[in-house]
């Protein structure tokens, strides 16, 4: 019974999040918004790096999330490796700069800005991609940890550190989402790159709260050890 009404004040809390979130949105993310955490996955995994999976996965799955994690993973990591490449050019075109004057000096600071222009933009692209692996990642930790509050029944004390870290957990992804549209709005790209950096913090420390509830729904009582 208890684990009902958590279970139903975890939801309303959710719901609240998501509410909110909706009308903050505009019209266009509204439009993409589903209301099923497993259609919801489904379509990110769709779009995912422009990566495509089965039909008939989702991330209740979990093949769709190693899917997932395997092809996201390595789109950033080629992307991230690009970025690397690019700001070595635009420092090595710099520090030949300081050795010209005049036009010349000046065309090699240009083509040195569009090197950290174009690193920029694949940095941001990067940090998308680890966005999405996290909603991926995050959708399916809370079908996990609903399914084993249903199985466990956990005790008060254990539902009471559980049901802090699922608040926080929800808090942390929601300031994610919303540092993430925030950085659409901004006009410079390190400004956009720095707040990006911010909502990958606040995923990380959301997937990490999770990972303590799943890990503390999952610890046996010490009698049936």
């Amino acid at each position: 019974m208890k684990t009902r009404i958590y279970l139903v004040s975890i939801m309303a809390f959710t719901l609240g999040i998501t509410f909110n979130a909706q009308t903050n949105s505009p019209p266009a993310a509204k439009t993409e918004q589903l209301t099923h955490s497993s259609a919801d996955n489904k379509r990110i995994l769709l779009r995912l790096g422009g990566k495509t999976v089965p039909d008939n996965l989702s991330a209740e799955n979990p093949m769709a999330v190693k899917t997932a994690n395997i092809s996201g993973e390595s789109d950033r990591n080629d992307l991230l490796k690009l970025a690397e490449a690019l700001s070595y050019q635009a420092r090595r075109l710099k520090k030949e700069a300081d050795a010209k004057t005049g036009n010349e000096k000046n065309t090699l600071l240009a083509e040195a800005a569009q090197y950290e222009k174009n690193c920029l933009l694949k940095q941001i692209k990067a940090s998308e991609i680890f966005g999405t692996i996290s909603q991926v990642k995050f959708n399916s930790n809370k079908e996990t940890i609903i399914k084993l509050m249903d199985v466990t029944k956990p005790e008060e004390n254990k539902m009471t550190r559980t049901r802090a870290l699922i608040v926080s957990s929800e808090k942390n992804m929601q300031f994610a989402k919303e540092l993430r549209q925030e950085s659409y709005t901004l006009p410079n790209l390190e400004a956009r790159l720095g707040t990006l950096n911010n909502a990958e913090e606040k995923e990380l420390l959301a997937l990490g709260e999770q990972s303590q509830v799943i890990e503390l729904l999952s610890k046996k009582p010490k009698a049936e050890m």
